[in-house]
């Protein structure tokens, strides 16, 4: 038995705010109050004297894809600033081409065209001259585009010229030529393809990248992930790394279709419920998408779009930088003249489909988290769920909004009042945000609407999508408290949040979101022993100085699985 003690302990426990001190035994947290009643119950309990230094919950990270993302952020990094031009993603794949035997996947994963100085990605021709005898499959930040050569077309007996998959876009040149890009569902074959390829080609190596993977959320005081699009060949993967000892990282998995998580799931129902648990694994919700990544379903009436765009041209041209805007022109828009909107972005299904995996998934005994970035797709998502939280099969975790980016304001109390939870990424608001406000939608528009969503009463739980952005939850916190762009700018929408509300967010609001709160997410005698200790206590600094706070050590189990040298 562990004893903790000697500073700050924030049990977010509304009924118990602060204790004194807790014991530990085995997994589980047995003992919470004051430290005279502690050591009382187990005098000869091992102490562990915080120094000061403040204890709370383990963070929840509450849409992070874990499983894939081991894998593929393990391969070629082309994350800005590694690469900054398309010449630099061309010499890493190349080097890497040189150390894969010839017919074997290269993966590479994280390029942003708006980073990169000529403001597109490589091109399959590109690919070929560098990569003629490999497989080249690279991943945009995003996850919903790759860029892939002409071996991969001929190892997956693909032909190189075919018509849009549903939900899908294969990008063509002026002449009409595949560029390489595949756009949402168009990439799903490949994806698919490769990841297959490398678990078959060697497991081990897999579980290896896993443990280094988890080793680098401990580190940043992450002890549960939801993985919001698990793939059977996945979630055998996860098994299997439980079975071998080397996964310790609790992970609630939401099942997405073998085919591609863009793919209607209905390959996963008449199988695992939600809430079914089997060691460190459970099931989760099932996982749909409305909505595309970058292309993500949105209307505006013509005078806001109006409005937006002449905000942006006034802030281009103080700045004499006007990426914002050539980048906005890149996006696909069509004008509906009977709703006097326009519109972009991609919607996987119509109302009625929808409608109809919805009625399929709640029978089988499954909740939903549905992707839905823009307003359409938000707006779409609540037609379709169950309307109350009674109509949820019993038992079950809420039904869950992914994202929630660009909601109309109308859908903040219409998704309060069905009991969906949102899984936010406070971390895309500062990483974005700069661009947005040099766009002009960000004043005129809401986007990631915090302070709204609590207000109203939504459920809100703290996530990073990560790899597409940092993970790190004391980041995702800063940004939710402080509400600026990388840059420093503030980005001045009032949807600023306090620094309780912030660490609700990663712990006891994203274990309810995921049905946990019985498990974890809060210090309480008989919960699991999740523990971040911080080195100071976030509720007594002033906002500007949350850049001071750091993990100090990890528990994770009742295990130290981190703890900083």
């Amino acid at each position: 038995m562990r004893r903790f003690y000697g500073g700050s302990i924030l049990t977010m426990n509304s009924a118990q705010p602060r204790v004194e001190s807790i014991n530990v035994e085995g997994e589980q947290i047995v003992l919470c109050g004051d430290l005279a009643a502690t050591r009382a119950a187990a005098p000869l309990a091992e102490e562990v004297d915080l120094a000061g230094a403040c204890l709370l919950p383990g963070f929840i990270d509450a849409h992070h894809h874990f499983s894939e993302g081991a894998l593929l952020t393990s391969g070629v990094n082309l994350h800005w600033p590694a690469v900054e031009t398309v010449g630099d993603i061309l010499d890493r794949v190349g080097e890497q081409t040189r150390r894969t035997p010839a017919g074997e996947w290269i993966l590479a994963e994280g390029y942003d065209e708006r980073r990169l100085r000529e403001r597109r990605a490589p091109t399959l021709d590109e690919l070929d001259a560098v990569a003629p005898q490999h497989p080249v499959l690279l991943v945009q930040f995003s996850y919903h585009e790759v860029v892939v050569n002409t071996r991969a077309h001929a190892v997956l007996q693909l032909p190189l010229e075919r018509a849009d998959p549903p939900g899908g876009e294969i990008d063509l040149n002026r002449s009409g030529r595949p560029t390489g890009r595949m756009i949402e569902n168009a990439s799903a074959p490949f994806y698919m393809g490769a990841i297959r390829s490398h678990l078959e080609r060697d497991e081990s190596a897999y579980h290896d990248c896993l443990a280094r993977y988890q080793q680098r959320l401990f580190r940043t005081g992450i002890t549960r992930v939801y993985d919001p699009a698990v793939s059977p060949l996945m979630e055998r993967m996860l098994r299997h790394a439980a079975e071998r000892g080397s996964l310790h990282l609790p992970v609630l998995m939401m099942p997405s279709s073998a085919e591609g998580m863009f793919m209607p799931p209905r390959d996963r129902l008449g199988g695992a419920r939600t809430g079914d648990s089997n060691g460190l694994l459970r099931t989760g919700p099932l996982k749909i998408f409305m909505d595309g990544g970058i292309r993500l379903a949105l209307s505006m009436p013509f005078g806001t779009a109006l409005r937006v765009g002449l905000a942006g041209l006034r802030r281009s041209l103080a700045r004499r930088n006007f990426d914002s805007l050539r980048l906005a022109g890149m996006t696909p828009v069509h004008f509906d003249l009977a709703s006097r909107c326009i519109r972009s972005g991609i919607l996987f299904y119509s109302e009625d489909e929808a409608r109809s995996l919805v009625n399929a998934a709640v029978q089988s005994g499954m909740s939903l988290a549905v992707h839905a970035e823009g307003n359409v797709a938000i707006d779409r998502s609540l037609r379709v769920l169950p309307p109350t939280r009674a109509d949820r099969p019993a038992g079950v975790a809420p039904n869950r909004i992914e994202h929630f980016f660009l909601p109309d304001p109308d859908a903040i109390p219409r998704a309060a009042g069905m009991g969906i939870a949102a899984a936010v990424q406070p971390t895309i608001a500062e990483w974005t945000g700069g661009q947005l406000l040099d766009s002009g939608v960000i004043g005129r528009h809401l986007f990631v609407p915090l302070r709204s969503m609590l207000d109203a009463g939504m459920l809100l739980a703290g996530s990073s999508d990560a790899p597409v952005v940092d993970f790190d939850p004391l980041r995702g916190i800063r940004a939710a408290v402080q509400r600026k762009t990388e840059d420093g700018e503030r980005l001045g929408d009032g949807q600023e949040i306090t620094i309780r509300e912030a660490l609700e967010m990663y712990t006891v609001h994203a274990a309810r979101s995921g049905g946990l709160e019985h498990e974890t997410g809060t210090i309480e005698t008989g919960k699991r022993a999740d523990l971040v200790v911080l080195n100071a206590d976030p509720t007594t600094l002033p906002t500007n100085q949350l850049e001071r706070l750091s993990v100090q050590r990890t528990v994770c189990g009742g295990v130290d699985v981190y703890v900083a040298r």
